[in-house]
């Protein structure tokens, strides 16, 4: 990291020209939130080696750690295993105030997810295995072409199937450039570390998405990309340092022509991604609006595809008895079914053998298709 004026405002640039950035900055999903908090930490963390003295680095450390824990605790784990590993090449006598910084902050963040964990799931090692369960089971496996077959779109790969489209793929060409010529410059000018511990938790924190689960979402990496483009403006200093007369103007036409690209490529994602989610919410409308026609108004249940989100607008439970959100038996789904307002909704395919005689409803003007709502007989 750079202390040089005007560094934040680039890299802040760099991520706000992500769609990914854009689209989830003020969405309900903890990967932005996250990656501020690590950029946050990590500079506090620096700033803390850089000047011990300074106790603002220290709370700012703790304050910054505990965000990320509350936002997503097992990103905080990824963010801070690498910074407790750090404080090992800190002089003996600052290295437990460092210490105590990065546990004090995941501990307060992370003290809600436990007590949670106790009182609703029966203790911390059940809810980590039942959240393993939600992703598909956790094991060592490489998921680089489900990362990249997301980087433009759709916004969950489950099961991903998705071609890669490589203009999408170009600003992480540049990074592979962009982020060496920092650490050599770092190098030389005796601040290796600045440079490092940006990237190696960049890459701890990409480790759990490329390397454990076997599907991806475009958000996932979020705070991947904030430390790593943090990483970049170095090297782009270097890249201009490196280029005298004229070759320093092409340089600099190449790059304006280069981040040009990648803002039309960015805009034109999110422009598709957008007009991709105002059609499935504009279609969600009109099957609550059929539900809700049909009485089925809560309190009642929603199960079959994409239950969960239709079950929200529609202000009815969400059950599954199959997939990864599972949460009840098809018992109880039947159960429900004969006792309370109930609706099943299936998308391309047949329902399931207990529903085929069920009054079947169409649902009109849907900008998809395959839709169907299956209605119990009463």
């Amino acid at each position: 990291m750079s202390r040089r004026p005007g560094t934040t405002a680039i890299a802040a640039g760099l991520y706000a020209s992500l769609w990914t950035a854009l689209f989830y900055a003020n969405a309900a999903m903890p990967n932005h939130y996250t990656a501020m908090a690590a950029v946050a930490a990590v500079g506090c963390f620096l700033l803390a080696v850089a000047e011990p003295a300074r106790p603002g680095a220290y709370l700012g450390l703790v304050a910054a750690l505990a965000v990320a824990a509350l936002m997503r605790p097992a990103d905080a784990f990824w963010l801070g295993l690498p910074l407790l590993a750090a404080t090992v090449a800190v002089p003996a006598f600052r290295r437990w105030r460092l210490t105590a910084a990065v546990v004090a902050g995941l501990v307060l963040g992370g003290a809600p997810w436990a007590v949670e964990a106790e009182l609703r799931y029966g203790g911390l090692l059940e809810r980590i295995r039942q959240a393993g369960h939600v992703q598909g089971g956790t094991k060592l496996q490489f998921s680089l072409g489900h990362v990249i077959s997301t980087l433009d779109g759709p916004i969950l790969c489950r099961p991903c199937g998705s071609p890669v489209r490589w203009p999408a793929v170009l600003w992480w060409l540049a990074l592979a450039v962009l982020v060496p010529l920092a650490v050599r410059a770092a190098h030389r000018a005796g601040v290796a570390r600045t440079a490092w511990l940006p990237f190696v938790i960049a890459a701890a924190m990409a480790f759990p998405y490329l390397f454990l689960i076997g599907y991806s979402a475009p958000r996932f990496l979020l705070p991947t990309y904030a430390l790593a483009l943090v990483c970049t403006i170095p090297g782009l200093a270097a890249l201009f340092s490196t280029a005298v007369g004229q070759r320093r103007r092409v340089v600099a036409a190449v790059v304006a022509l280069g981040f040009a690209g990648h803002l039309a490529i960015q805009a034109g994602i999110l422009h598709h991604v957008v007009a991709e989610q105002v059609r499935s919410r504009g279609d969600w409308t009109r099957l609550v609006q059929t539900l809700r026609s049909q009485g089925v108004r809560a309190p009642c249940v929603i199960s079959g595809h994409e239950a969960i989100p239709i079950a929200y607008y529609a202000r009815c439970r969400a059950l599954e008895d199959r997939g990864y959100n599972r949460n009840a038996s098809t018992a109880q789904l039947r159960q429900a079914a004969a006792t309370g307002r109930f609706a099943l909704l299936v998308k391309k395919s047949a329902p399931p053998a207990w529903a085929r005689d069920w009054h079947r409803i169409p649902v009109p003007n849907l900008t998809t298709s395959g839709w169907e709502v299956y209605l119990p007989q009463r």
